[in-house]
């Protein structure tokens, strides 16, 4: 009986040990997963604000600094929204980046939307070394007004609060699409190769026009 017992329990170590590794397995394959997607831009989610339309707006937010920090609307320079949580991994990776990026673009301001308790607030700008280049506020409303299903999550409105891109930011690269959306026009990877299907599927049409002209 006892040697039965120590066989039991010698599987059942064994079994768990082997769904703790098929788990750390699982996590670097969606690690992997989330750096191939780099590439792709922001990509968009089918929520919320429109691309064109005017996004929600703020008064009277206050930051980590206790500066008066206000969301969309009629502004002098483009405002970059980024949607993150005090206890998000990705969010966190993103931030030296995100930072270095509000320093250098100066006609931007740079604004992270968090929710959170208080607590969770003040241990994520412990170590944030977050200090004048952006605002941090909790503006779970926000998010809300906004329909953020999933963090790190952008926004960029142009001077008049209109939306010009957004998406899923797991990359800076796919931040930086933002402001490329931002510039260019075009609101995602996702929207150039719609509109480049649009094209193909209107080609043959010119041509049998051509052809009857």
């Amino acid at each position: 009986m006892t040697a039965f017992l120590l066989t039991a329990v010698t599987v059942l170590t064994l079994a768990v040990a082997f769904l703790f590794l098929m788990n750390l397995a699982l996590a670097r394959e969606i690690g992997r997963v989330q750096v191939r997607l780099g590439p792709l831009g922001a990509r968009m989610m089918d929520s919320g604000p429109k691309v064109a339309e005017s996004g929600p707006s703020f008064q009277g937010l206050t930051d980590h600094r206790g500066r008066d920090v206000s969301v969309g609307g009629h502004r002098t320079k483009p405002q970059l929204l980024m949607f993150t949580g005090p206890k998000c991994s990705t969010c966190k990776g993103l931030l030296p980046g995100i930072k270095a990026m509000a320093r250098a673009e100066k006609d931007l301001e740079v604004v992270l939307v968090s929710d959170g308790s208080p607590e969770e607030h003040a241990a994520f700008l412990a170590g944030s070394g977050i200090t004048d280049e952006l605002s941090y506020v909790d503006a779970r409303d926000v998010g809300i007004a906004y329909q953020v299903g999933t963090t790190p999550y952008g926004v960029i409105l142009d001077e008049h609060g209109k939306i010009r891109g957004k998406g899923l930011c797991n990359h800076m690269a796919q931040v930086e699409s933002l402001l490329n959306a931002l510039e260019t026009g075009t609101p995602s990877l996702q929207h150039l190769h719609e509109q480049s299907r649009a094209r193909a599927a209107s080609r043959p049409v010119d041509i049998e026009l051509t052809r009857v002209g």
